[in-house]
């Protein structure tokens, strides 16, 4: 007999099992949330500003909330919050590295920078500069989950 406090050990298991099955729709939706980022980048004429910025603010607050909702039972899964970050840090990054390289490609005057640097700044914070210093919690975080045989949770 199980007291109310203690959880019967398949509800572990539907919540690991629910996590597991979240990866693909969260990936999904980031997916269009990062296109809905650059289409507003593009209809403020390719520059990045406080305003083009916000909506990068609502991607990360998703991925928080994706975390406080997913993230215990997701460190049942194996290797299962790094893949998370890393279907972020990639989706986020490329989006921008891909953007800044078709501006380049098309010599458009959003992306030139003045003097010696480039690129503009708000491009080179969002290019290079995230990229940058995401990689470098993205690689820490990978050899902790290493360490940790890609579970970062106990297991039941």
């Amino acid at each position: 007999m199980t007291t109310p406090s203690a959880s019967p050990p398949t509800d572990t298991a539907s919540r690991t099992a629910r996590a597991h099955a979240s990866l693909f729709p969260y990936a999904l939706c980031l997916l269009v949330a990062n296109a809905v980022v650059h289409l507003i980048i593009v209809l403020a004429d390719n520059r990045i500003t406080v305003l083009t910025t916000l909506p990068l603010v609502m991607v990360a607050i998703g991925y928080a909330v994706y975390l406080i909702v997913f993230g215990r039972s997701l460190g049942r899964v194996r290797y299962g919050r790094l893949v998370a970050h890393a279907l972020t840090y990639a989706m986020v990054n490329t989006g921008y590295l891909l953007h800044a390289y078709i501006l380049v490609a098309s010599a458009s005057p959003a992306i030139q920078g003045s003097g010696r640097i480039a690129l503009d700044a708000g491009w080179l914070g969002a290019t290079l500069g995230m990229a940058g210093f995401w990689g470098i919690g993205l690689i820490t975080h990978g050899l902790a989950a290493l360490h940790e045989r890609g579970f970062e949770a106990s297991r039941p």
